[in-house]
């Protein structure tokens, strides 16, 4: 019948953080864990990627990835109000866009847009307007 090949299975269980013990002592037990990684990695964002709004807040409603290699393409953008799934941006990262062919939604339609990419795995994202507006909706959705 040829080779049979098993299920090797390890059973791990992580201990539970002792009375008393503090951030420095679990990053000396997991080096590669940082218990304040997350709170710095956002309040970088906040400060490099995030742009203010007319009232000087700066939010997003989500940070979309590519579906097909997860990599960011939006840190800041608004969910579209009619459509689910669909946000619109006036920034991305880590794309790229076609501009040697021009589509139309409908026939009719003196508006063009352009293909924007992914440029990792060059999986279509969205598209971009003639007034510089992203529209994503070939993305994954992350809280923000």
């Amino acid at each position: 019948p040829g080779v049979v090949l098993r299920p090797h299975l390890l059973q791990w269980n992580a201990e539970a953080p002792k009375e008393g013990q503090g951030a420095r002592e679990i990053l000396e037990a997991d080096p590669l864990h940082d218990p304040e990684a997350d709170d710095e990695d956002q309040k970088w964002v906040e400060d490099e990627l995030l742009q203010p709004d007319q009232c000087n807040v700066k939010a997003t409603d989500a940070v979309l990835n590519c579906p097909g290699c997860f990599t960011p393409v939006c840190y800041q953008c608004q969910r579209h109000e009619q459509y689910s799934g669909q946000w619109r941006a006036t920034e991305v990262r880590n794309c790229t866009v076609d501009s040697t062919v021009a589509f139309s939604v409908a026939k009719d339609d003196p508006t063009k847009y352009h293909a924007v990419r992914c440029e990792v795995c060059k999986a279509d994202v969205g598209l971009l307007d003639m007034d510089g507006i992203y529209h994503l909706f070939h993305v994954l959705e992350s809280s923000a």
